[in-house]
């Protein structure tokens, strides 16, 4: 399912119909913001398993600590600002 991280982490996803990075939730659900995401250790992300059939794809597990990639990969292209996603995060 997910590759393990070192220290707290969240599950992320793109969610299928539209291509939108979203994290896991404490209530198994999915959400576009971070601040929703189910922060956990690394042992307790690697036991929980999202039902993702038909809803998301590239399930992963990051680090709560975000890296540059992720915070890219959340807000959109780097090359062409008209195509950012504008998120509560």
């Amino acid at each position: 399912m997910a590759k393990a991280v070192a220290g707290p982490g969240v599950i992320t996803a793109n969610r299928l119909h539209d291509g939108a990075v979203v994290y896991l939730t404490a209530d198994g659900g999915w959400s576009e913001h971070i601040a929703a995401a189910l922060v956990a250790s690394a042992e307790a992300l690697a036991a929980v398993q999202p039902a993702a059939q038909n809803t998301v794809v590239d399930v992963t597990t990051i680090s709560a600590d975000l890296s540059l990639r992720e915070k890219i990969r959340l807000t959109g292209p780097t090359v062409r600002p008209d195509l950012a996603r504008v998120t509560g995060a």
